[in-house]
Order: structure tokens, then sequence, then C-alpha cells
């Protein structure tokens, strides 16, 4: 039977790897929409215009359109109104955003005009977000402990006493039973949080939870480019990108625990996540302007997946109020786990022109099928002595899972630029995106086909997840050129929905993510971000 004390019990698991699963596929797979303020004034939607920095990664044929050279550099600070200062980290980041150049090199051949190279550093994807949740309350007296009681299943029969065992001398010796449950299960066993008796997990009522989220970090792109004009009317080029990845994340949960119809004190879990590794990809582009006579052009764009080598580091911090002494029990699980993430192919069309000498508009369409997506890991039974590296096993599993949850997500650039006076130029733009997650995705950390495990069930460090709305993106900008320095400046308001679980407690008679038994509850995401770039042509 659970004690009920008065000093809460510590239970520490320090885990250096936390698991991959389809939440980490959408990070890795989007991007958002950064880089110049010129291009993100006008909403991204500048591929089939192109001479800008930021085309380098979505339309290479755009640096093509170049006939100086270029240097820009971008900063901005990014808000989220509804935030709360959480891990040092508040409402507002400030960040360092894009920094490039164009070398245009004018050729002399008849039909070549010129042929250019590029270079530009951006932050693909910028995670600082807030997930807040206050006092909720739980259906039925959920509580965390339910999915770790859960996971304490193997194949659909209990895996036994979980806990971890001693000998006479106090020495920890193998429990064979925690080699088949998820590290989750084992802390909800060592804390107490989940008993075991005759065959039977008894888990703990909770009356309501308190949940907050903090991540931040980023995805660094550097893309390398060469792009040729052919008569003003073909532009063509090529973007080889490297990409570092670098995200952080912090988690409290709260439970308000009940024993016995009784009071107890809360409940505590922490989670920290650490994401590192790097990818590459390569990006093609074709810019065409048809009649040699009128401005209109059209653009065509396909990039391939970005192959991503990447750890993941994860450290929980358990504080029950349950245990048989005042100094309470305590619990370390201890796993290590690289994996590669492929992400989808990427395919764009872009239509663009200008009118007369003072409007320029263009409208963009791309898609991108996240089921695509696959993770695989190092086989370390299989080295190349040649290369140096390890063949890769997919986790077939997992894959499935990618397949069920997650969908094509469609993007849609419009934007417009003006000359407002000698100099002065005017911007805006709208960007959507469609979600990636279908409605039936949730976080499953009972991933298996028959007797087969995906790894990542035995990596698991949290039991939240968070499935993300469309994103709408409204923009204005403002810009002033000379013939040799400019300056930009862009607004940029994005509105996003999410639905927050924090955890998952299934019907015994139906799996899948209808059958959670704990209402999501809904946030808005919605931030705003400021940008200057300041730039010199030669």
């Amino acid at each position: 039977m659970k004690k009920f004390i008065f000093l809460p019990a510590l239970a520490i698991a320090t885990l250096s790897a936390s698991a991959q699963d389809i939440y980490r596929v959408e990070q890795l797979a989007g991007s958002d929409l950064n880089g110049t303020a010129r291009y993100v004034g006008m909403g991204g939607a500048m591929n089939a215009l192109g001479a800008d920095l930021s085309t380098i990664s979505t339309n290479p044929a755009g640096i093509g359109a170049f006939r100086r050279s270029d240097i820009s550099a971008t900063a901005s600070l990014t808000t989220q109104s509804n935030a709360e200062k959480f891990y040092d980290i508040g409402k507002s980041r400030l960040s360092f955003d894009q920094v490039g150049f164009v070398y245009a090199t004018k050729m002399n051949g008849k039909s070549l005009r010129f042929l250019n190279f590029g270079f530009n550093y951006h932050k693909q994807r910028n995670f600082k977000n807030f997930f807040g949740l206050n006092a909720v309350g739980t259906t039925n007296g959920l509580s965390q402990s339910d999915q770790m009681a859960q996971l304490s299943f193997v194949n659909g029969d209990v895996a036994g006493d979980l806990t971890t065992q001693y000998n006479s001398k106090g020495e920890e010796i193998e429990n064979p039973n925690q080699n088949k449950v998820s590290p989750l299960a084992v802390l909800g066993a060592n804390s107490q949080m989940v008993e075991y008796r005759d065959g039977v997990y008894t888990s703990t009522p909770a009356q309501y939870y308190n949940y907050h989220r903090v991540q931040w970090g980023g995805i660094h792109a550097y893309d390398f480019n060469i792009s040729a004009n052919w008569n003003d009317q073909i532009y063509a080029g090529l973007t080889f990108g490297i990409y570092d990845v670098n995200f952080r994340s912090g988690l409290a949960y709260d439970e308000y625990q009940v024993v016995n119809g009784a009071q107890a004190h809360d409940y505590h879990f922490y989670n920290e996540d650490h994401l590192e590794g790097s990818g590459f990809d390569v990006k093609l582009g074709v810019l065409l302007r048809p009649v040699e006579t009128s401005p209109f052009r059209i653009g065509f764009t396909v990039s391939t997946p970005t192959w991503y080598d990447l750890s993941s580091y994860s450290a929980v911090d358990l504080n029950s109020p349950y245990g048989s002494t005042a100094q309470g029990t305590s619990a370390s699980v201890k796993t290590n786990l690289d994996y590669k993430i492929r992400t989808p192919w990427k395919f764009g069309l872009s239509l663009g022109t200008t009118i007369g000498r003072n409007v320029a508009v263009d409208a963009e369409y791309e898609v991108a099928d996240y089921s695509g997506s696959s993770i695989s890991y190092p086989d370390y039974s299989s080295y190349d002595y040649w290369s140096g590296t390890y063949a890769n096993v997919k986790d077939n599993v997992l894959k499935n899972e990618i397949n069920s949850s997650l969908k094509a997500v469609h993007t849609f650039r419009i934007g417009a630029e003006a000359r407002l006076a000698n100099n002065l130029y005017g911007r805006v733009g709208y960007n959507y995106v469609t979600k990636a997650f279908k409605d039936n995705a949730y976080l499953n950390l009972h991933v298996q086909n028959d007797d087969y495990y995906s790894p990542s069930f035995f990596y698991q460090s949290h039991t939240d997840y968070v499935n993300l709305g469309d994103i709408n993106r409204f923009t204005i900008g403002l810009g002033y050129r000379t013939k040799h320095f400019y300056i930009d400046a862009a607004y940029q308001y994005q509105t996003q929905k999410a639905d927050v679980y924090a955890f998952y407690v299934y019907d015994t008679n139906i799996k899948g993510a209808s059958a959670n038994l704990l209402n999501k509850q809904s946030l808005d995401l919605n931030r705003s971000n400021f940008m200057v770039t300041v730039g010199y042509k030669f």
C-alpha cells in the first residue's frame, strides 16, 4: 500500500537519450518564414522574382537573377504574447537570422549573361515557443501514472514487478522485467506512483494538473549556390545545404494527488531534452521568362530530402509524495541512442511579374508529403572500414506510425512590392501552411508490430504531445535603397492553434488517438516577429 509522507520522495532518472517520434519528424521537416526582411515582408513570395539572398534555399535559380554582387545581414526579435518566463526563457528573444553574399560574374558569351556564386546562412527554424496550462481539471481522476501503468504491459500481458531489486548487501541487481518495458514504466514503479500486486497494476488518481513546456534553439542552414542566367530568359541554380540542429526544451508537470479520498502532496515531473546533429540536402531550381517581351516569369523547384544524423539527450526528475521512509525512493535509468531522420521531398511552383517599373507581384505553391519521412539507426555490427560508417537499419514499425499520423503539407505564398517614392518601397504578403498532423495523431509510446517493438519504445522520457494546427502569416515591410546601400524592415504576425495533451490513456478496449480519455486543451501560439536587414551592392 502507498504510504503518504509529508516530505516528498525524490526519484531521479537521468537518460542520456530521448526517443525519436512523429513529433520530432515534424520539427525537422518544417521551416519558418525567415530570411531577409524584404523576403519576409513579401510573405516569402519571391521565388519567381528572384534577386534576393533568401531565394537561395527556396529557388536556387533566383540567385542567377542578380546583376551585381550583394552582401547582407539580418537580425530579429520574436515575441509570444501569452508566454511566461520559464527556464530563464522569456516572452521575447533576439535572434541573428541571416548573413550572406552573392558574387555576380558577368560573362562575355552570346547567351550566358551571368554566372553567379552565393553563400547564405539563415535560421531555418526558430524553436522558441512556450506551452502553458494552469490548474487544468483531469477527466475522471486520470493521472500520468495511468499511462505508466499501461506501459507496464508487454504484448497485452503484465511485465511483472518493475521495481529495482537489491541483494542482502544493498547492491542493485538486475531485474529482467525492466528490460521489457519503457523507462517511464520503471519510473512509475520505483516512485510508487504505480503499484504491482497480485498481477495487477494500480495507479494514483489526480484532481487537476499544471503543465508548462518551453523550447528554444533552432535549425541553422548554410547554403552554397551556383547559378546562371541565359539571355535574361532562362535562369538555373543548384544549392547544396548543410544543417546544424540545436534543440532544447524544459518541461514542468504537476499533479494534485488524491489517495483514499484524501488530499495528498503534489506530484512533480520534470523533463529536459537536448537534440543536436547535422544534415544536408540538395535543391534545384529553374526560372523561365517564356515571352521575351513580357516580364512574366514562372519558377520550378525541387528539394531532395534532408538527411539528418542526430543524437538526443534527456533528463527526468520525478518527485513523488509516496515512499516507505521520509527519504522516499530513488530510481535511475540510463540509455543511449543515435538515430537518423530522412525528411520528405519538396516541390514548388511560382509565378511572378512586374507592372511597369513600380510594382512587382509573386504567387507560389509548395508541397511536401511528411508521411514520406523515415527513421533509421546505425547498425553497429556492420562497420565499413573504408568509409568509416555503419549501415543503417530502418525502423519499419515507426514508419507505419509516420504513415498513419503525418500527411502532405501545402504552403501558399503571395506577396507584392510597390515603389512608394524615390528609393522607398512598401511590401505586403500572406503565407499559409497546412498542418502536418492528421486528426488521429498522438504520441504512441507502445510502438509495436506483433512481437516487434520499435527501439523508440525503450527510450521515451516524456508523455506529453502537441498537435499543431494550420499556420497563417501576415507580413508588411518597408525598404530604403540607394545605388549601393539598402536597409529593409519587416513585421510578421503568425497565428497558430495547438491541441495539447499532457499524457495518453486509452480505453482498454480501443486504442488510437480518439481513444485518449484525457481531454485535449487548446492553446494559441500566436507570435510576432520584427526584423531588420542591412545590405550593400557592388
